[in-house]
């Protein structure tokens, strides 16, 4: 009967050990997760467990059926930088993209040309054309990326001002204002936060700028680097610099405006004149059609 006991109580200790041990692990690699998603897309450990979940079969493929010129490769990864796309993946994924659209344009193209007896040179152009296009889409997507954030700068440095005036540093207002904004202006909010998650692991200051001015290639982005930077150097109010800044923003996007507004009626002109032009010709046929008839 003691034994049984006994057997009954080691079973059970064993049991409550095994269960606050798995427990204690869970809580472990729960602690360790949020470590790592603290500086998420900036710790490589994280990047690599991040890839490991979502790794694509089709992306691997494409990986291997891209371009091996390193050059040719740093071309493609500023072009989805730009364009928005910033995860290893998304390189082979273009490439498979990219060779199954050129595919099936080579299948459509033979199907052309022995059904329909389209002319062989138009045959061979249409593979060319699709081999060139997604570059193209790629860039266009990179201008229409840019421009979006052009257009949100100036919102977005007056409700940083406004968080300055209040009394935050700059770094933090643009945190702030990146929470505030990132569903009405995603773009912008995610660029200046990854600006200030490398500023937090440590990048220099001057070297995170520079690398935001080069990921976002514009006039406007290039001029705020330039303000940012000599206030970094010479230890200025910066929030004086970025209230300046963001007028003169506004002034050029109602300047831009103004052009547009006055060129629409020059347009307008080219668009309405035929409509206005038809009934005057009726006019003048339909009177020389009545005199003639009455000569009849």
């Amino acid at each position: 009967m003691i034994g049984l006991l006994l057997l009954v109580a080691g079973l059970t200790f064993f049991s409550v050990f095994l269960l606050a041990k798995r427990f204690s692990l869970k809580q472990t690699r729960h602690m360790h997760a949020e470590h790592l998603k603290a500086r998420v897309g900036l710790i490589n450990n994280y990047v690599e467990e991040k890839q490991k979940e979502q790794a694509c079969w089709w992306c691997a493929f494409g990986r291997l059926l891209g371009d091996s010129n390193e050059k040719e490769l740093n071309k493609i990864r500023g072009l989805l930088v730009k364009g928005g796309y910033r995860d290893e993946k998304h390189l082979g994924a273009y490439f498979f993209i990219k060779y199954s659209f050129v595919l099936f344009v080579v299948l459509i193209s033979l199907g052309l040309w022995t059904w329909f007896s389209i002319k062989t040179p138009i045959a061979i152009l249409m593979p060319v054309i699709s081999l060139l296009l997604p570059e193209r889409v790629l860039i266009e997507l990179g201008k229409r990326r840019l421009n979006r954030i052009k257009d949100a700068l100036p919102d977005f440095l007056d409700m940083a001002n406004i968080c300055m005036n209040a009394g935050l540093s700059y770094l933090v207002a643009f945190k702030r204002v990146t929470e505030e904004l990132k569903s009405m202006y995603p773009e912008i909010c995610y660029e200046f936060n990854y600006l200030l998650e490398q500023i937090q692991i440590g990048v220099p200051r001057q070297e995170a700028l520079k690398q935001f001015s080069e990921r976002n290639p514009s006039d406007e982005i290039k001029e705020l680097i330039q303000v940012l930077a000599q206030n970094e150097k010479l230890g200025t109010p910066i929030g004086a610099a970025i209230n300046e800044f963001s007028r003169r923003l506004y002034q050029q996007r109602e300047s831009k405006i103004e052009e547009k507004a006055a060129k629409t009626s020059a347009k307008m002109a080219i668009v309405i004149l035929p409509f206005l032009m038809l009934p005057y010709f009726i006019l003048m046929l339909g009177e020389k059609m009545v005199m003639l008839g009455r000569n009849w």
